[in-house]
């Protein structure tokens, strides 16, 4: 996010709207949502209050409305100012017991004023080699730990199937029929997991570890591209 607001000229409509925060005087997960626009994990979402590492915590703010003005040169453009941004969808879905989705909503309204002056040119900051080289860093150790999260998932999906086969090969030498029951929980268990550590270590481990190689294979052209400009040495 450091990235994408220095260097992108863009602007955090939340934080333009509730500035001046103070974290510390937040007692409640209700006052977190609006005051801190919590959007995920939060206690008083139904997807998310039982999971352990939401609890003790007010949640984590992972939605953003982000924006930047209009550059025209040589135009007279309006100009976008921020004027209320808020944390909706936090109820229960009417008639039932669960929220509308694992993250809440967040809306933000934007206000265009008419602008009587020549567009400013739009300024944006270079990414310096040192902030890529520290950004390129960060993303490949996060690139290193999905990969291993990865192939552990997978092993896990391995070894289910292999205890599936056992459970099923098994089950025409129960000894007793006061088995069967539990004998079927404990594969609709294993198959639960089997499935859950399929999406998550080839489906989504290849796509996470592709979105991260992505990022990083962009930011090594730029870091390239700036040595070149500047008659600086490749490292």
């Amino acid at each position: 996010m450091t990235v994408i607001l220095e260097h992108a000229n863009l602007q955090d409509s939340w934080a333009l709207t509730h500035p001046n925060v103070d974290p510390s005087q937040i007692s409640t997960p209700l006052e977190a949502v609006h005051q801190l626009g919590i959007t995920a994990d939060s206690p008083l979402n139904t997807y998310s209050a039982r999971k352990p590492y939401a609890r003790g915590s007010w949640g984590k703010r992972l939605d953003y409305v982000l924006y930047r003005q209009p550059n025209r040169p040589g135009q007279l453009v309006p100009h976008l100012k921020a004027v209320e941004s808020k944390v909706i969808l936090t109820d229960l879905i009417p008639g039932r017991h669960f929220s509308y989705s694992d993250h809440f909503g967040l809306e933000v309204t934007l206000e265009i004023v008419p602008s009587e002056m020549a567009q400013v040119p739009m300024v944006t900051k270079e990414l310096s080699n040192a902030t890529a080289s520290t950004v390129i860093s960060a993303l490949t150790a996060c690139y290193c730990f999905s990969r291993e999260r990865s192939k552990k998932e997978l092993v896990i999906f391995g070894l289910c199937i292999l205890v599936l086969a056992m459970v099923v090969i098994g089950a025409a030498w129960l000894p007793h029929s006061w088995l069967n029951p539990i004998f079927l929980l404990f594969t609709i268990f294993i198959a639960w997991l089997a499935t859950t550590m399929l999406y998550e270590g080839f489906i989504f481990g290849n796509w996470e570890c592709n979105a991260l190689m992505n990022v990083i294979e962009e930011l090594e052209i730029h870091r390239k591209g700036q040595q070149l400009l500047f008659g600086r040495p490749q490292v």
